[in-house]
């Protein structure tokens, strides 16, 4: 039992986490109605730059902050190469996809792996350093949980603001 108890906290690790990533899938495809591939790339950006802080002594918050800024810069470059550049929405999305991936590598000094096992994160201190002892098990699924809802909530009131009106209602559109 232990064993099909570990793998459901995997799964809902894994999938409150990439349930973020979706949101994000969701905005660029459903709501302005473009294919944004740059995605598999940015995701892992903001993970080595979030690596890349915590090993350096950095704030696991601020750390995140980092990936998020990263993130969007990477998004901005999608967004120039389609808008200003004239490339195909899809084709900018790979074209940033397969440079992140250089860039990922710089950021991580050419290392796959950044051994962060002793430090801090967003998993471990802050908020989630105040859950009982007993709940180390699903700390991570609980510190996933609340970050998930926290987006999925920031989401919704965003796209019910003037600017998320705007934003739904020009999608692609080419005027």
């Amino acid at each position: 039992m232990d064993i099909l108890t570990g793998l459901l906290l995997n799964v809902l690790e894994e999938g409150l986490i990439y349930g973020v990533m979706a949101m994000g899938v969701y905005i660029t495809y459903q709501v302005l109605d473009f294919p944004d591939l740059s995605v598999d790339g940015t995701f892992p950006l903001g993970a080595c730059v979030t690596g890349a802080v915590i090993v350096a002594g950095g704030s696991p918050w601020a750390a995140c902050a980092a990936a998020f800024v990263f993130g969007a810069l990477a998004g901005c470059v999608t967004g120039f190469l389609h808008v200003r550049l004239k490339i195909t929405d899809l084709l900018s999305g790979i074209l940033v996809m397969t440079g992140l991936w250089s860039v990922n590598l710089v950021i991580t000094s050419g290392s796959a792996v950044l051994p962060f096992y002793n430090q801090p994160t967003i998993f471990n201190s802050g908020p989630a350093a105040l859950l009982p002892a007993g709940a180390s098990d699903v700390q991570v699924v609980l510190v996933a949980l609340v970050a998930a809802a926290l987006v999925k909530i920031l989401l919704d009131l965003y796209l019910k603001t003037k600017s998320g009106l705007l934003l739904r209602a020009a999608g692609n559109n080419p005027q």
